[in-house]
């Protein structure tokens, strides 16, 4: 009734609709990777079938305050387990350059879905999203040089879905980037995303600090209070990560060439480039034609191996005790800034994940979960991965989408591998023309080589119906 009713008041403006039918199948019931990832959590775990369905309106143009909404619920059914949940829902408002959406709601796709990360090493399209709000705004031009300098922000906060190692975990999350324009053709854009995982309830430590104290503190990545942990007086109170971004786009007459890195960072020496060389580096293609032979093509390198070193902290000199609190936690001790350790806290043990899914690059990843359903650690986040995805349509009918990833994976340098397990995963799908039937159809096959994950081959099979209405 409440989707019936949205709709109805939405009678002016596009509203799309959609119904979707997968089935997934791979040897021994278990997926192959590409299968599994980067579909916002809407898949199974083990072979089985998903039932999708959504309702979305577009904002109501001509108003001062326009108005959308979204919904998009999600059923999984596998063997022993079957599980229904909501994949979006949210209501947006939008005046002029500022919009704030709340609720459950999807990050625009990137580089018309070819990224393994949607463009994004921390926030991907890999894991379900969090309910909560989001400020966010166009490019804002600053004034009398705004054909060349911009800027866009956002600002939010969300409770984390899923059962976690510590409950109810609170995550705040701004951003600011900066847009230069120096000739028509070219734009570089540099910015700045920072997430903070705090409050909730440890199992091992109690109640999390939660004041409104606490939450500036969160807001400006300083330390702890009096209540919180030794390790949040000395560091940070709460899990911090992040990214720093650099993108320049070259906009040709036909296409668009984009180069982009982002630099992830779990403490302040991610922030002063003390972990370089890690992060991705991108190259990507873009046409103006969306029914050419292709149409996307992009290449992305994944180097997360130094962490800024292999040691967080080390023995202090005696000069260097001489200016220490002898009752201050880490005394005697000297912060370098290493094992920067990333998605993962020691603390919040569930670190940078929403069900057992990593939220940022699906490259690293998080250990199984234990008996209680809950994920607690990980054990492997030191990887050099290189991606390819490619994306368009054979003969101007048949669409496909190709993707292939080969990764070398060392473990954590807590817990190291033996030995370098290399990695070969591989996906391609493809739209199969049936313009008898009232629904359109997909089918892919997938498979895995290597060391790190377990040889695989899986096919998918989906049924799409959908379209819009005024």
């Amino acid at each position: 009734m409440l989707l019936l009713s949205l709709a109805l008041c939405a009678q002016k403006r596009e509203v799309r609709y959609f119904g979707e039918l997968s089935g997934y199948a791979g040897r021994g019931g278990v997926l192959p990777f590409w299968m599994g990832a980067d579909r916002w959590g809407a898949v199974p775990d083990r072979t089985g079938g998903v039932l999708k369905v959504g309702l979305f309106s577009g904002f109501r143009e001509g108003r001062k305050i326009q108005m959308a909404y979204g919904f998009s619920g999600v059923g999984i059914g596998e063997k022993g387990d079957n599980r229904v949940w909501v994949d979006e829902l949210y209501v947006s408002s939008r005046w002029r350059r500022l919009r704030l959406d709340i609720g459950m709601i999807h990050p625009d796709t990137e580089y018309n879905g070819v990224s393994s990360t949607n463009g994004d090493i921390v926030q991907s399209a890999n894991a379900r999203v969090n309910p909560g709000y989001n400020l966010r705004s166009e490019f804002i031009p600053f004034p009398f040089i705004g054909k060349v300098l911009a800027f866009r922000f956002s600002y939010g906060d969300y409770r984390m879905i899923g059962d976690r190692y510590v409950e109810k975990v609170r995550l705040h999350h701004k951003s600011l980037f900066l847009r230069i324009s120096p000739h028509k053709r070219w734009e570089i854009i540099v910015g700045l995303d920072h997430y903070a995982q705090w409050a909730g309830t440890s199992p091992e430590l109690g109640k999390q600090p939660s004041s409104l104290k606490d939450y500036i503190r969160i807001v400006a990545g300083s330390e702890g209070g009096s209540d919180a942990s030794g390790s949040a007086q000395n560091n940070a109170l709460g899990n911090h990560l992040g990214r720093e971004h650099l993108r320049i786009n070259y906009k040709g007459d036909n296409y668009t060439l984009t180069f982009y890195h982002d630099i992830p960072f779990e403490d302040g020496s991610g922030t002063d480039f003390r972990s370089f060389p890690d992060g991705t580096y991108a190259l990507y293609y873009g046409a103006k034609d969306r029914s050419g032979w292709c149409t996307d093509v992009i290449y992305e390198f994944l180097y997360t191996k130094y962490q800024s070193g292999p040691y967080h902290d080390r023995p202090a000199t005696p000069a260097e005790m001489e200016k220490q609190d002898p009752n201050a936690p880490g005394y005697g001790w000297k912060k370098v800034g290493g094992r920067d350790d990333y998605f993962l806290h020691g603390e919040y043990k569930s670190g940078w994940t929403t069900d057992g899914r990593i939220i940022g690059t699906p490259f690293l990843q998080a250990n199984p979960k234990n008996e209680d359903g809950i994920v607690v650690g990980m054990y492997n986040n030191r990887v050099i991965a290189h991606y390819w995805g490619i994306k368009g349509k054979i003969a101007r009918k048949i669409s496909y989408l190709g993707r292939f990833s080969y990764s070398l994976n060392y473990g954590r340098y807590r817990e190291p591998f033996e030995r370098v397990k290399r990695q070969c995963s591989w996906g391609m799908e493809i739209g199969i023309p049936c313009k008898q039937l009232p629904f359109n159809m997909e089918a892919g096959i997938y498979g895995d080589e290597g060391k790190l994950l377990r040889e695989n081959v899986g096919v998918m099979l989906r049924l799409t119906i959908e379209g819009l209405r005024d």
